[in-house]
């Protein structure tokens, strides 16, 4: 049996998760919860602080790119570590005394930083894992590892306030324990992420050959990305991926009671568990050839729970006759209210849709190349994007639009970036990336493969020989002039 490797892709992508469960895991439990919602003012201000949070974290994801690609994944991490507690006790002091200014300077911190964690995540997910993996390794090692960590934070939560049928807020031991799980991160981070020049596959492989840019350079290739055709069509896709974070917690908070809010959370994110495993079957699966093939299946299926989703949150928002704007106060409904399982349904669908329209982006973006440079800047602007959206979300919800206007806007991205998807699936995804880009390491694997099958030529296996040895000589801190064959 073969040891644990700190320095294998697996246990990166291991270690990544282990950050996001002490951090964004704790995040999305304690806000679904509605932390910092005991007061009258709660809603707007809760908003507000988003808007500020997500607006930095557009700008800092845009840039995270570049930044990654200049300090690597162990800096860009434990710096993007950072805003999560601050942000959490920021709610907290809010909660108990209705002072907005620190939530709203935590906020804007929060969205510095995380813009740094979440692009180092996307990072290890497109690069570290071999072709064949990425709906799987991409996903499942760190989205899984994530989730796990929503529920637990979730799950505990609900046993806690399970007779509870008042709209009170979270209590001081939920935030003292999620502040503590935060502050683990920075020391996760710091121990165990190792330069990606000393990442080794399983065949004894390294990635690839990691180049040192001047930032200058660094960012004139990030702007470069701005203008691709490609990231223009999925431009649509990644914008509104978050947005369902926005308007189902919004519902949930104003439309049920704290105990009937935190079932419904905890079943929000159980579902983000299984619906990776479904969608790395249609991603990866070895009964489908080509790889687009693949990816018109994921998009198909996603695409369909997705619509069908807003239509079910359209039909349930009129008939209850949800609005804020003409009806702000909470309804504090119950689980033992009559329809409440229709809500549950819809509740549990959207949670589909938040984890699984995300996954299809990330992995159409991950299969247009493997050089580990471009995928830190797809990384940073998925990140910085998506982050555009769900700031639009959050503020136009804080501005108390109706909530049928929120949705109509969410179902026409959604309908445009699963058309994006699809075009882009087609022209731009081949079955292998291998062999084309000058930095990647090919697996040995694949080498063999490629060449019983007359697809290479030997100056193509020497070559990777040669390159694979360039890179082993960077991993041992020899810099080398890297030139091309």
């Amino acid at each position: 049996m073969k040891g644990i490797r700190r320095n294998s892709p697996v246990f990166q992508n291991f270690i990544m998760g282990c950050m996001l469960f002490c951090l964004p895991g704790i995040y999305v439990a304690i806000t679904g919860l509605g932390a910092g919602g005991r007061k009258s003012t709660s809603q707007v201000t809760s908003s507000d602080a988003n808007t500020i949070l997500y607006g930095m974290f557009t700008l800092f994801g845009w840039l995270g790119g570049s930044i990654l690609n200049i300090f690597r994944p162990k800096i860009t991490a434990v710096f993007g570590a950072i805003g999560y507690p601050l942000y959490i006790g920021g709610l907290w002091y809010y909660d108990r005394t209705e002072h907005p200014w620190f939530v709203l300077f935590a906020g804007a911190m929060l969205g510095m930083t995380a813009g740094c964690l979440w692009t180092t995540t996307g990072y290890v997910s497109y690069v570290y894992p071999q072709e064949k993996e990425k709906g799987t390794k991409v996903h499942c090692d760190s989205v899984h590892a994530s989730f796990f960590g929503l529920n637990s934070g979730s799950l505990c939560a609900f046993g806690g306030n399970v007779h509870e049928t008042s709209t009170k807020g979270v209590s001081d031991g939920v935030y003292i324990t999620f502040i503590v799980i935060m502050c683990c991160a920075i020391l996760i981070g710091g121990i165990f992420i190792v330069d990606p020049r000393k990442v080794v596959r399983d065949d004894g492989t390294h990635i690839a050959i990691f180049k040192k840019e001047k930032p200058g350079k660094e960012l004139m290739e990030m702007l470069k990305v701005f203008v691709d055709k490609r990231i223009l069509l999925l431009t649509p896709a990644i914008f509104c991926g978050e947005m369902a974070s926005a308007l189902v917690s919004s519902i949930n908070s104003y439309y049920f009671n704290l105990r009937t809010r935190c079932l419904n959370n905890a079943i929000y994110q159980i579902i983000q568990i299984i619906i990776p495993f479904v969608l790395s079957f249609f991603l990866d699966t070895k009964f489908v050839k080509h790889r687009r093939t693949r990816g018109y299946l994921g998009i198909a299926f996603i695409g369909t729970i997705t619509l069908c989703s807003c239509a079910g949150l359209t039909a349930f928002i009129v008939e209850n006759g949800l609005n804020k704007h003409t009806s702000p106060k909470a309804r504090g409904n119950d689980w033992s209210d009559p329809g409440f399982a229709k809500a549950f349904v819809i509740y549990l669908f959207w949670g589909m849709v938040y984890s699984g329209y995300q996954i299809v982006v990330e992995w159409v973006l991950a299969a247009l190349t493997n050089d580990p440079a471009v995928l830190a800047r797809y990384s940073g602007l998925f990140k910085g994007k998506g982050s555009l959206g769900i700031m639009v979300s959050f503020l136009l919800d804080s501005r108390t639009v109706p909530y049928i206007w929120q949705l109509t806007l969410q179902f026409v991205l959604y309908t445009i970036g699963i058309i994006g998807m699809v075009v882009v699936t087609k022209l731009y995804i081949p079955d292998t990336n291998y062999f084309s880009e000058e930095s990647v390491v090919v697996p040995h694997q694949v080498e063999e493969m490629a060449k019983l099958g007359g697809m290479v030529t030997e100056e193509q296996i020497n070559h990777e020989f040669e390159k694979e040895r360039r890179a082993a000589q960077l991993a041992e801190g020899h810099d080398i002039e890297i030139t091309p064959a």
